[in-house]
C-alpha cells in the first residue's frame, strides 16, 4: 500500500485554494458599489393658449439640456390689426440660459408677405432677461388664426448639474401694438410654462 506524505507547504497551498474558491477567487474587502442613480431629465410642460392671450409653449427638445420655446398667441384673435409685440422673458439665470442667436420670428407676422423686423438678446448685466421686439414692417396688421399663432421661437438651456424644481419663466413689460402703434389692450400675457430638471 502506498502512503502519501503531505508536508506543511502543500497543506498551506491547499488551504489557500480552498479559501479563494469560497470567496469567488477575489478579495474586494466586502465593499458593495451601488448602481448609479437616475440621470435628471430637463423637462418642459405647458397648457393651451386661450384666445387673445400670449403664452410660452414647449417646442422641440433640441438636446438633453436644451428646449425650443415658442411664444404663441391664442387664436382666433379678436384684433385683425396686430402689427407687433414688445416683451421680456424673465428666468433664473443661475439655472437657465438663453441660447444666443437662437431666436427666430414665427409665422404670425409673416402672413401676407412683407418683412418682419425683430431683435432678441439678453439685457446687459441681466442674463436672466431676454428682451424681445418683433414687428411687421410698414403700417399693416394681421389676425391670429389657426396654425398661424407662433410669434417667435427661441432656445433655452439648463445650466445646472443638479436637479431643480419647477421654474416658471414670465413675460414682463408686455405690449401688443397695432399698425398705428397703438397698444392693443385686449391682448394680454399669461405665464403657464414650467421647466424643471428632475
Amino acid at each position: 500500500m502506498r502512503c502519501l506524505r503531505l508536508g506543511p507547504a502543500v497543506l498551506a497551498c491547499v488551504a489557500t485554494l480552498a479559501c479563494n474558491s469560497s470567496s469567488g477567487g477575489h478579495d474586494d474587502g466586502g465593499v458593495i458599489t451601488p448602481p448609479p442613480g437616475p440621470i435628471p431629465v430637463f423637462q418642459c410642460s405647458d397648457s393651451p393658449a386661450a384666445p387673445d392671450t400670449v403664452v410660452l409653449q414647449c417646442g422641440e427638445r433640441i438636446s438633453s439640456s436644451t428646449w425650443r420655446i415658442n411664444v404663441v398667441i391664442g387664436v382666433p384673435t379678436t384684433s385683425t390689426d396686430i402689427n407687433g409685440f414688445d416683451f421680456d422673458v424673465v428666468f433664473d439665470p443661475l439655472l437657465l440660459a438663453y441660447v444666443p442667436g437662437s431666436a427666430q420670428p414665427g409665422v404670425l407676422l409673416s402672413q401676407g408677405g412683407g418683412t418682419v423686423l425683430f431683435a432678441a438678446a439678453t439685457s446687459p448685466g441681466d442674463p436672466g432677461r431676454l428682451v424681445v421686439g418683433i414687428h411687421k414692417a410698414g403700417a399693416t396688421g394681421v389676425q391670429g388664426i389657426q396654425y398661424l399663432g407662433v410669434i417667435l421661437a427661441f432656445q433655452i438651456k439648463s445650466r445646472a448639474a443638479a436637479s431643480f424644481g419647477p421654474q416658471l419663466p414670465t413675460l414682463d413689460h408686455f405690449r401688443a401694438s397695432d399698425s398705428s402703434d397703438m397698444t392693443i389692450q385686449g391682448i394680454t400675457p399669461v405665464d403657464q410654462l414650467v421647466l424643471s430638471l428632475q
